[in-house]
Parts: structure tokens; sequence; C-alpha cells
């Protein structure tokens, strides 16, 4: 489970963060702002000549039949609201207040009933919701649709006035989004007037909807792909090293060893075979130990059996003897084998002791060459013999407990010295 959730993290953090700091609201806002400010340069342009086509400007002011052959053209080509506005600010024209006395007649089909259970409907709700949970708010000013329009609630047309195109975001009070793109009307590099296009970002906010679901989509797809390798991944991990715990649980069970089946592990050049080789070779090292226990066993009990059979017979015939002497005699094997247990006794004791101080020995790295000299220095001056050291050119090195080697190679000098002639 960790494997899978240190794999998973990023995954899900992606999405998360991509919609986090709105990277694709941000681009479809530019495209939106491209698109109307082509509009309206497109208009403004339009509105220019057309004025200079009828030749009635009057008192600065756009020409009335200029806005009645082009405004009505813009409200019913697309959802662009549009405002014109004469060069002291004056609002003089608008598409939504025009709406009522237009000749034409706008047409939207309402959509089909369906009561059916959709899937793509409901991704769609809950990307929906999951967005806006999770979206970094915009901090933009509010979008106000006064009756009484006041121009100091849209300072970009004030900026239009002046010979610049200024691009606003808005939000109303529901978090909807507006865009709003004021363009002046020049005509021979003088500003006749203004035009301000808005539109609800509607579009956009459908559109990220809709791209946001081609995102889970696509993230669902590579969450079930992430997830299937990490089980795989995990597995392959897991499974040998359940594996080899079950075969522990089998050799605690079955104390001939016999259930180690791990051939296959033993083979691999990772971390699990070697694990699987270690694990294979305590194994081999505890069924020795555990033979080499039925060995020692088998001769203590052996070693114990002959004295213990010499102080029954003996026993046994104590009673049934009437010579002093013979009984004494007898005695006298009876306490040679007592003896000769409690040396096997003490024998077994200083066994055990050895092989568990054994166990816990330190082994470090020993120079074998220096150990020898300095041992074969001290037994020269106390035996009578002569030993004889063939050095080598290079030190030796050996891993174990110095005062054990030590004592192994003086037993070994003092058995061979014992076993010697004179000189």
């Amino acid at each position: 489970m960790r494997i899978l959730f240190i794999i998973l993290v990023p995954v899900l953090l992606y999405p998360i963060i991509l919609i986090y700091f709105n990277k694709y609201q941000d681009i479809l806002i530019k495209s939106e702002f491209a698109a109307i400010e082509r509009q309206g340069l497109t208009l403004t342009k339009a509105l220019a000549l057309a004025e200079n086509q009828y030749g009635l400007i009057q008192n600065n002011q756009i020409s009335s039949p200029a806005l009645q052959s082009l405004i009505p053209k813009v409200e019913y080509a697309s959802n662009i609201r549009v405002r014109l506005f004469n060069m002291y600010g004056n609002l003089i024209a608008d598409t939504k207040a025009s709406m009522k006395y237009s000749p034409f007649v706008k047409v939207s089909p309402l959509p089909a009933v369906d009561n059916t259970f959709s899937i793509k409907d409901n991704l769609t709700k809950f990307v929906s919701l999951f967005s806006n949970l999770i979206s970094r708010p915009l901090n933009l000013p509010i979008y106000k649709d006064n009756a009484n329009f006041l121009i100091e609630d849209f300072p970009e047309v004030i900026m239009a006035l002046k010979g610049r195109t200024k691009k606003t975001l808005r939000q109303d009070s529901k978090g909807k989004l507006y865009l709003s793109v004021a363009i002046p009307i020049k005509n021979i590099r003088m500003v006749r007037g203004a035009v301000l296009l808005s539109i609800s970002g509607k579009k956009i906010e459908q559109e990220l909807v809709d791209l946001e679901t081609e995102l889970f989509k696509a993230f669902g797809l590579i969450l079930l792909a992430t997830i299937a390798l990490a089980i795989y991944f995990g597995r392959s991990i897991t499974n040998p090293i359940v594996r080899l715990s079950n075969e522990a649980d089998k050799i605690a069970e079955d104390k001939m060893l016999k259930t180690f089946n791990l051939n296959q592990f033993r083979h691999r050049k990772d971390e699990i075979g070697n694990l699987a080789r270690s694990f294979f070779k305590m194994t081999n090292e505890l069924q020795k130990r555990i033979d080499h226990i039925a060995e020692f066993a088998a001769d203590v009990a052996h070693e114990l059996k002959n004295p213990i059979t010499s102080v029954r017979s003996a026993s046994e015939t104590i009673t049934k003897v009437k010579n002093f002497e013979d009984q004494k005699k007898l005695i006298k094997v009876i306490q040679n084998d007592v003896e000769r247990i409690d040396r096997l006794i003490n024998d077994i004791s200083a066994a055990s002791k050895l092989d568990a101080e054994l166990s816990r020995i330190e082994i470090k790295e020993i120079n074998i060459s220096r150990l020898l000299e300095t041992l074969v220095d001290i037994r020269s001056s106390t035996i009578i013999s002569k030993i004889n050291l063939l050095k080598h050119t290079e030190d030796v090195y050996i891993l174990g407990d110095e005062n054990k080697i030590a004592q192994v190679f003086d037993n070994l000098i003092q058995n061979a010295a014992s076993f010697s002639k004179k000189k």
C-alpha cells in the first residue's frame, strides 16, 4: 500500500494543481479577448467609414444612420453586447436596449428532455463541481449592469476615449465571468467615440468544463494504468518476500527443513535473489547445526551408556559378592565410572558454553603473520624443541577472534612439542 500510495500521489496531484492554477481558463480568456477585439476593430472601422459616407457628423457625435445600419448586425451575429459612446463619454447606443424595437426574431431551440441516466452528463457535473471547489479564486472587479449607465463603472471606456484599447475581466455576484473590450473610433487620428463590447463568460466556462472533462477522461486512463503498474511492481517485491515468509513458517514447523523450495528466486540478479540466497545459506547452516546436534546427542548417549551400564552391573553384582576384596574392587569400579560420567557432563557443559561463546564472538581482521611471530617468540623460550617459522613476504590477514586463534596455534605448538624428540 505504501508503494501504491507513493506512485499515485504525483498522478493525483497533477490534475488538482492544473485546475487550481486555472491555466486552461487563462488560455481561453486570452483567446476570447482576441476574438472580441477583432470584432470590435472591424466594427469601429465600419463605423468610421459609414460616418464618412453619410457625412452627418454633428456636434462631434456619431450619426444616427450609421448606428442604425451597423448595430443590429452586431447583435444578431453574436452574443456580444455593444455600446457606443460619443467623444464626451455619453452613451448613445446599446444593442441590449434596441432589442425590443428590432424587426428581427431570434430563435433558440429548447434542449430535448432526457430523463435517462447519462455517464457523460454526470461526469460533466462532477468535473464542474470539482473545478469550482479547487480552482483558485479570481480577485476580479464586480460587473455592474445598472439601468442608468455610469461611465465611472467602466474605466476601460475612459481609456478608449483617450485613444487606447483596453480589456477588462469582471465577474458578477454569482461568480460568472464577464469580458469587456473598449476600442476607440478614430477618423483621421481623431477620436470620434468609443465602442464597448461585452460578453458573458458562459462560453468560456462551458469550454473549460468540456476541456477538463476530457482531461479527467485521459487522467482516468492514466490512473488505471498507473494503478495496474503499481500493483504489478508492488507484487513483484512482496510476493517473493511472502513466499520466503511462508517457507520460514514451514521450517519452524518442520525440523528436518525439507520444505525449502525457492530455487527460482536464488537465480535472480536483484535484492530478492540476494535475500533468497542468504535464506538458503542460513537454512543449510541450520540443517548442518541440527545434524551436528543429533550426532552430538548420539555420541553423548553412547558415551554415557557405557559407564552407566558398568555402574548397573557393578551395583547388581556387589550384593551377591561375599568377598570383601571383591566388593572393594566393585566399589572402585563404580567410583571410576561415576567420575567418568562427571567428566563427560563437564565436557558437555564446556562444549555448550564454547558453542554459545562462538555464536557471540566479535569477528575482526587479524594479521596472522604478526600473531604467529609473537606466539613463536613466546613459546621458543618455554619449550625444549626448536620452532621454525617460514614467513611470507607479505602479511596474511584472516577474519576471526584474535585470542581464540592464538589459543588454537598455541595448542598445536604445545601438542607438537610434547610428541617431538628432544632438540
